[in-house]
């Protein structure tokens, strides 16, 4: 009955003190935070379980602390994908980028090729009117 009642206390004193801190936690320090609240927390659970002799208290802490490393966990597998996401989408863009470097490339490519195309019938033109007149001014001669 004294146990219990004991562990009522701190469990409300903790709570109590943890307010202010989630609060905090929530809403400037991001999960990490949270999840090291959580983590002292049990911690201090633990500290008064072994001060108090009170194994459940200490189970308690324990089970605090597996949920916190469950978190952790979870937290960093979230991380990986958000970070593979990212690659992911970078060599995308990097793709689509070397595509269109690609095409601009071949659009160059055949707008030189015109520009050879025209220009050498051009010159033809001029080649054969030149010859037209050469042939013309013979003819008066």
């Amino acid at each position: 009955m004294i146990r219990r009642i004991q562990r009522g206390v701190i469990d409300a004193s903790l709570k109590a003190a943890r307010l202010p801190l989630d609060t905090a936690a929530k809403l400037f320090g991001g999960e990490k935070t949270r999840i090291d609240v959580d983590r002292a927390d049990a911690e201090v659970r633990d500290v008064a379980g072994r001060v108090l002799l009170d194994g459940d208290l200490r189970e308690d802490a324990r089970l605090r602390r597996v949920a916190a490393q469950a978190k952790e966990r979870k937290r960093n597998v979230r991380q990986t994908e958000v970070k593979r996401e990212e690659r992911i989408e970078k060599d995308a863009k990097r793709e689509r980028l070397e595509a269109l470097d690609r095409k601009a490339e071949a659009l160059d490519r055949k707008a030189d090729a015109a520009t050879a195309r025209n220009e050498a019938q051009r010159l033809r033109r001029a080649a054969a009117e030149a010859k037209a007149e050469r042939k013309e001014r013979a003819k008066q001669v």
